[in-house]
């Protein structure tokens, strides 16, 4: 399946009814699901409303599926070297409520400029046509003249004059191949723009997001504007947020804390991982670092986190909005604490990336905790995979891994399997000489702790990261000395995302006709008798749990590939054979012995 439903370079001459079997059988090929009356028939006015002022020739690609994200583009129109991006909208009213949302038809919906201006960016931003084409979009409003903002449309004959921008020549089949096959280049990381755009962030939050590349989905959208609504009208609710790797819970969890911060209000965001929140606060810099803290610290820390019972009350007495990202790694007590506060807060979290057994951020937690407390509260879950090439893919591919013997395919995503560290090695610095890459090395928690022998792999020569406030924050923001003599455990992972990722792969679970554990292997005894290692000795099958989650993880930090080198060769060969079923033996880039 292509990135469109339906594409054709004369869509004047067919009869509607055909485009509309077509985008219909597509739709269920791709989706294996029927679409609903009401997306049928919204694609027949928009098609109805469009197609006679379509020149010949020019190519229109329907319901465009973007590659990272679960969102569609109405269409978009391309000649050589140009293409528009339309947003074709049916409402019969219309209401700006701010850049964000709006009311059409009596109903919230995303902000159809912020919609368009963000498929326009993404395209723009990431995309590998973008070398040959340029990006613009308007928004066609076909059935009411109420919207005031950006570039609205309101009849054909406007949609054909702008149309008219487009050159005399039409496409060329490269360029209908790298729009039609193209896939995202996530050259560009959160971090890195926050980093260069903090000094300015807060002149216009959602534009300075939208125009990176970096602007919410619809669904993220609606989610955002109704916990804005909470803080503005001073409710006192909980919102949990579920989504998997790559859903876009930490760019929710850092819009909602700058929309907070530009219309007033104080607000927080709170992680327990040390080596995450010192590289966020040095990308935050010194304006905003303050607004990252602990929710939990534990005993070294003097229990002086968010959650915990010596944070500082005074600190707490202005803010209107607390934000816990990674909230499955709340204990307990920490959940218990955190919702007695009398304020809106909202707690991202999957559990299937709890790493020690005394976590307890899952949603049955959660739900009869906050029963418990008697605050309102809403679970609001997240779909799609935005982060990683092809993710819904990929990440169809690594739950089935762990999960069933059904296995998906991986997509575009660049997996590469090793059983020579050193060929993993070198393949991943070939990757870095061809450009501006960023490459980091992940390791499974065994061989050593890093507390006496610093070295993870003897040849060649791979010690562990250890300062949290200086080795990780260098490594992760790609300023590191050489990323390919040091590597981060699950801990110094978590959070955080590179271009590609080198995962040694340890004899911590490994395969033997079904996946086991080996506790004698595994150097994590942090948590104590809540640690892996301790876990695993006594309770396999949830020690077994708890490694898949982490693998969970370490196979998904990077947003181009991974490159997995295999400690244990019957485990290689396993994941190797399944691989081979998943792409059929076709890709040389797959599979590298």
């Amino acid at each position: 399946m292509n990135n469109s439903l339906f594409y054709t370079n004369n869509l004047g001459s067919l009869e509607l009814n055909y485009v509309i079997d077509e985008l219909r059988r597509n739709y269920a090929l791709k989706y294996r699901d029927q679409p609903d009356i009401k997306q049928t028939n919204a694609w027949k006015g928009s098609i109805k409303a469009l197609k006679q002022y379509i020149n010949p020739g020019t190519w229109v690609f329907m319901e465009y599926g973007f590659p990272i994200g679960l969102e569609r583009v109405d269409f978009l129109i391309a000649r050589k070297g140009h293409a528009f991006i339309v947003e074709s909208k049916g409402w019969n009213n219309y209401r700006k409520i701010n850049e964000i949302v709006s009311m059409g038809d009596n109903q919230e919906v995303v902000n159809p400029c912020y919609q368009m201006e963000n498929y326009v960016a993404k395209m723009r931003n990431f995309h590998t046509s973008s070398s040959l084409i340029s990006f613009d979009g308007f928004v066609y409003m076909y059935n009411t003249k109420d919207g005031k903002e950006c570039k609205i449309l309101y009849n054909g004959r406007e949609v054909e004059s702008e149309l008219q921008i487009l050159p005399v020549e039409v496409s060329s089949q490269e360029e209908v191949d790298a729009i039609e096959n193209g896939t995202f280049r996530t050259s560009r990381e959160l971090i890195d723009f926050i980093s260069a755009n903090r000094d300015h962030i807060m002149e216009d939050v959602s534009r300075k997001f939208l125009n990176a590349g970096f602007g919410l989905s619809e669904e993220q959208a609606i989610i955002v504007e109704k916990i804005m609504n909470s803080i503005r009208k001073g409710e006192k609710k909980k919102y949990f947020i579920s989504g998997g790797m790559g859903s876009g819970k930490t760019l929710m969890a850092i819009n909602l804390l700058f929309m907070a911060l530009s219309e007033g209000y104080q607000a927080l965001l709170a992680y327990r991982n040390n080596r995450l929140i010192n590289t966020l606060r040095r990308v935050f810099g010194p304006s905003y670092s303050s607004l990252l803290c602990f929710y939990s610290m534990g005993f070294n820390g003097h229990f002086k986190g968010l959650g915990e019972e010596n944070f500082d009350p005074e600190r707490l007495q202005l803010q209107k909005l607390l934000i816990y990202d990674e909230a499955q790694r709340m204990t307990m007590d920490v959940i218990r604490k955190t919702l007695s506060y009398d304020k809106t807060s909202v707690y991202f979290f999957d559990e299937n990336q709890i790493l020690i057994d005394d976590e307890s951020g899952g949603k049955a937690v959660f739900k009869s905790e906050a029963e418990r407390s008697g605050t309102e509260f809403e679970f609001i879950s997240l779909s799609g995979f935005f982060r990683m090439i092809d993710g819904d893919k990929y990440g169809s591919f690594v739950d089935g891994l762990f999960s069933k013997s059904n296995y998906s395919n991986p997509g575009e995503y660049d997996l590469r399997l090793f059983d020579n560290i050193n060929n993993m090695i070198d393949d991943l610095k070939r990757k870095e000489e061809n450009g501006n890459t960023r490459i980091a090395l992940l390791a499974s928690y065994t061989f050593s702790d890093g507390r006496k022998e610093k070295r993870r792999v003897i040849n060649p020569e791979i010690k562990w990261l250890m300062d949290p406030k200086t080795e990780y924050p260098q490594y992760w923001m790609g300023i590191h000395e050489n990323p390919f003599k040091y590597c981060a455990s699950i801990y110094g992972s978590q959070g955080f995302e590179t271009d590609y990722v080198g995962l040694i792969w340890g004899e911590d679970l490994v395969w033997r006709g079904k996946w086991v554990v080996q506790p004698e292997k595994i150097t994590d005894t942090i948590g104590g008798r809540s640690s892996l290692k301790s876990v695993c000795r006594n309770n396999p099958d949830r020690g077994r749990e708890m490694l898949f989650n982490r693998y969970r993880i370490l196979l998904t930090r990077g947003m181009k590939g991974t490159s997995v080198y295999f400690e244990d060769r019957e485990t290689y060969e396993h994941v190797r054979s399944i691989l081979s079923q998943s792409v059929n033996i076709v890709s040389s880039r797959g599979i590298i012995k």
